[in-house]
């Protein structure tokens, strides 16, 4: 059975999966790698132990301790096709604001990230068995063109920045399911949400805050126009 553990970074959350093998889902903002690895070893796991490094998009937050982590051991890293430019440049994409916190905060979070080339870059679908993680990975677009959602058999699954828990990116009421600050894309973000609630999944991980039941978001998020 697949466990799943989050990392409580400075303004994001990572994840560690484990199976039979063990790999981390995203890696934070830049300057986290020790802090990552130190959450690691209390977990008995090293770097060396990882089988890969999956990012669910390509945003300094979620993407700018890589580098770090790979230059300490060599990890395969895995990133959408469609967001594969921003961490080869090391910068975000236009971050398409939805409110007015998001634009308050905009220029906080829109930094650039030290660049890296990722090792595979992945489509629509993946299976994660080889791995030695029971997991599917699945396109889910809005946030950024490349977003992407793992599936999980232990009816749990991890969304990136498909969705926010609480507000205040999580601070408050982290198990409330949320819109995110920024959206790339309404039509994506309308058909990604119809896609994770085909899951098989109780409890969606998010990049902030959760995770969040099915019932919240069922409850709290609607189709946008």
């Amino acid at each position: 059975m697949t466990r799943i553990y989050p990392i409580k970074l400075s303004i994001s959350t990572c994840f560690l999966v484990e199976g039979t093998g063990k790999i981390l889902i995203d890696t934070g903002s830049p300057g986290e790698g020790e802090r990552i690895i130190q959450a690691l070893r209390k977990r008995g796991v090293e770097l060396s132990d990882l089988s890969l490094i999956l990012h669910t998009h390509g945003h300094s937050d979620h993407c700018g301790s890589t580098v770090e982590l790979i230059k300490r051991h060599k990890i395969p890293t895995a990133i959408h096709s469609s967001d594969g430019h921003m961490t080869k440049n090391g910068r975000n994409d236009h971050l398409k604001t939805t409110n007015l916190t998001a634009k308050l905060i905009k220029p906080f979070v829109d930094k650039p990230f030290p660049a890296f080339e990722a090792d595979i870059l992945v489509d629509d679908y993946m299976d994660l068995t080889t791995y030695g993680i029971n997991g599917v990975l699945h396109s889910t677009p809005g946030h950024t063109k490349g977003s992407i959602s793992v599936a999980f058999d232990n009816r749990e699954a991890i969304i990136g920045d498909l969705l926010m828990g609480g507000y205040l990116g999580g601070q408050f009421f982290p198990h409330l399911a949320n819109y995110h600050y920024f959206i790339e894309d309404v039509s994506d973000f309308n058909k990604s949400i119809k896609k994770i609630l085909e899951f098989k999944t109780d409890h969606f991980y998010s990049g902030h805050g959760g995770p969040i039941t099915r019932e919240s978001i069922e409850k709290r998020i609607h189709l946008l126009s």
